[in-house]
C-alpha cells in the first residue's frame, strides 16, 4: 500500500523484542541480564515493521532458533523522544535446541514473580498469553499470523517447483509480513521467485494480476502459479531498479506514458473486467460513500496522533453536497472509466531490462484513470528534487495520451478538478482496508483516511 501510513519512521530509535513461544507448550523464552529478565532484544537497521527477514536472521545469530514472524503484536513510540518499541510474535521451528545458559521457559503463573528489566513488557506478555491459553483467535487474524501457516506455504511452493522442474537452492525466506500481505523469497535453480499470499480484502488479488500478466505480458510481473482458495500467487523475481531509486526523468516520462496507453487499451476491456470481478468503484458509486465515511469518527480519528481537528470534520461535513456534485460531473467528463492500480506510487514501478513492470495490483479496479497520476504525483518533489517543473512535465506527459478523448487544455483543467477526488477515493479506499483488519492491528493503516481527507480539504477549491 501506499507510503502514506506511520509505519516509515527513519530518524527514530526503535528497540525490538521478541516473543519466542516453545515448540509444544504454552511457554515463551526469556533472557536474563544485569537487571533482570527480557525478551530476546536488538535495535534494527530496517524501521518498516512489516519488513521481518532481519528479525528471524537476529533470532538465528543470537539464539540458534529457526523463526518466522507472526505479527507486529505490539508498537509504541514517542515522536519527541524520537524512541520507539515493538514487540514481535514469532512462530518456533526448532525442536532440538538446547537452552542458553542466560535463558529459560518461562509459564503465565511466573510473569507476577520476575523481575523485568523492562517493566512494560509484563502486561504485554500478559496479553499474549491470554490469546495463546484460550485459543481465542480473532476472526479476521490474517492466515499468515497463524501457527503453521509458513510451513503449509512452503509446502506448495516446493509442489510447484517441482511441477516447474526447479528446485530450492537455500531455506525459504520471510521477507514481508503485515496486515494486507506476505512475501516470501525463494532461490531457486533458476532465480529467484516470491510467493505473495493476499488477505481476504484483497482475495482476487492473485487471480487479477494473473489476467492482467496475460493480457498486459510487457507491463506484469511473470506469475507462475496462482491458488485462488488460499489466494497465493508465485512470481518471478522482476529484478531492475525501483523508479524511485532512479534520476533520468526519461524513465519516469517513459512510465507514466505506457502506463497511460495501458489505461486507454484497457478502455475496451471494462466490461469484461468487471464480469470477471474487479471491482466497480466508477466516479458516480462515490457519492454514496462519502456521508457513511464523513460520519465514521474512528476512522476520522483514529487512536494515533494523525486523526483530524473538530475544526476539520466540520469543514468535511460541510463539503459534502459540493463533493457529490463534483463527482457527477467526473463521472460525465469525457474520459471513460477504465483499470486503475489503486496505489500507483514510484516504490510500485520497476524498470528492468528496458521494460516498466508495475506491480502491487491489490487495489485494482475499474474507475477514473486520473485517480492513479493524482495520487503518484502527490509527493513527486521528494523523489526528484533537483528537475525543474518536474511536475508539471510528468502531469503532461501522462495527459498527452489522452488527447485523443479531449483537448490538452481540457485536460489539464480536468487533472486539477479531479484531485480532492483523488483523495476521496483513496479515503474511502482505506477506510474499507481498516475495517478488515483485526482490532489490535488496525494501527497499521490508522492514519492513512485523515491523511487523505485532509489532502482533500487543502486541494478542494469552489
Amino acid at each position: 500500500m501506499s507510503q502514506v501510513a506511520t509505519y516509515h519512521i527513519p530518524d527514530f530509535h526503535f528497540d525490538y523484542y521478541s516473543i519466542i513461544p516453545h515448540k509444544t507448550q504454552p511457554q515463551l523464552l526469556m533472557v536474563s541480564n544485569e537487571n533482570g529478565w527480557c525478551l530476546p532484544h536488538f535495535v534494527p537497521y530496517e524501521h518498516h515493521f512489516g519488513i521481518v527477514d532481519h528479525i528471524n536472521q537476529e533470532i538465528k545469530v543470537q539464539l540458534g532458533l529457526n523463526v518466522t514472524t507472526l505479527r507486529c503484536f505490539h508498537e509504541d513510540y514517542c515522536r519527541e523522544t524520537k524512541t520507539g518499541c515493538r514487540v514481535y510474535a514469532m512462530e518456533n521451528h526448532s525442536s532440538q535446541w538446547a537452552l542458553p545458559t542466560n535463558a529459560r521457559w518461562i509459564e503465565f503463573h511466573e510473569l507476577d514473580s520476575l523481575t523485568f528489566a523492562i517493566p512494560k513488557l509484563r502486561q504485554i506478555l500478559k496479553s499474549w498469553f491470554a490469546e495463546i491459553l484460550s485459543n481465542n483467535i480473532p476472526e479476521l487474524r490474517v492466515p499468515w499470523a497463524k501457527i503453521g501457516w509458513f510451513e503449509k506455504a512452503v509446502a506448495w511452493i516446493n509442489v510447484q517447483l517441482n511441477n516447474l522442474g526447479l528446485s530450492a537452492t537455500a531455506p525459504i525466506i520471510q521477507v514481508k509480513n503485515w496486515g494486507i500481505s506476505c512475501l516470501l523469497k525463494v532461490n531457486t535453480t533458476s532465480g529467484n521467485l516470491y510467493l505473495k499470499a493476499a488477505p481476504t480484502t484483497f482475495a482476487n488479488e492473485p487471480k487479477f494480476t494473473y489476467l492482467l500478466s496475460k493480457t498486459y505480458p510487457n507491463y506484469f510481473p511473470k506469475i507462475l502459479a496462482v491458488d485462488t482458495e488460499e489466494q497465493w500467487m508465485l512470481m518471478e523475481d522482476f529484478g531492475g531498479k525501483h523508479l524511485a531509486k532512479i534520476t533520468d526523468i526519461s524513465q519516469w516520462e517513459a512510465a507514466l506514458r505506457l502506463f497511460a496507453e495501458m489505461q486507454i487499451q484497457a478502455v475496451e476491456q471494462v466490461d469484461k473486467l468487471l464480469i470477471l470481478g474487479f471491482p466497480d468503484r466508477q466516479v458516480d458509486r462515490l457519492t454514496s460513500q462519502i456521508d457513511p465515511l464523513f460520519a465514521d469518527t474512528s476512522a476520522l480519528v483514529p487512536q494515533t496522533d494523525s486523526g483530524l481537528s473538530e475544526t476539520e470534520i466540520e469543514t468535511l461535513r460541510s463539503l459534502t453536497s459540493h463533493l457529490k456534485e463534483m463527482c457527477r460531473e467526473l463521472a460525465v467528463c469525457g474520459i471513460p472509466s477504465t483499470l486503475i492500480h489503486g496505489d500507483l506510487h514510484p516504490q510500485n514501478v520497476v524498470v528492468t531490462d528496458g521494460k516498466h513492470i508495475y506491480f502491487d495490483w491489490s487495489d485494482a479496479a475499474i474507475s477514473h484513470p486520473f485517480f492513479d497520476i493524482v495520487n503518484f504525483l502527490q509527493k513527486i518533489e521528494e523523489e526528484l528534487p533537483d528537475v525543474a517543473d518536474m511536475r508539471i512535465r510528468l502531469r503532461n506527459v501522462y495527459l498527452e495520451s489522452w488527447t485523443i478523448y479531449l483537448p490538452m487544455e481540457q485536460l489539464i483543467l480536468l487533472f486539477h478538478k479531479t484531485q480532492p477526488l483523488a483523495a476521496l477515493y483513496s479515503a474511502i479506499i482505506y477506510s474499507e482496508i481498516t475495517q478488515n483488519l483485526e482490532a489490535s492491528q488496525k494501527w497499521q493503516m490508522a492514519g492513512a483516511v485523515p491523511f487523505f481527507l485532509k489532502t482533500l480539504i487543502k486541494q478542494i477549491k469552489f
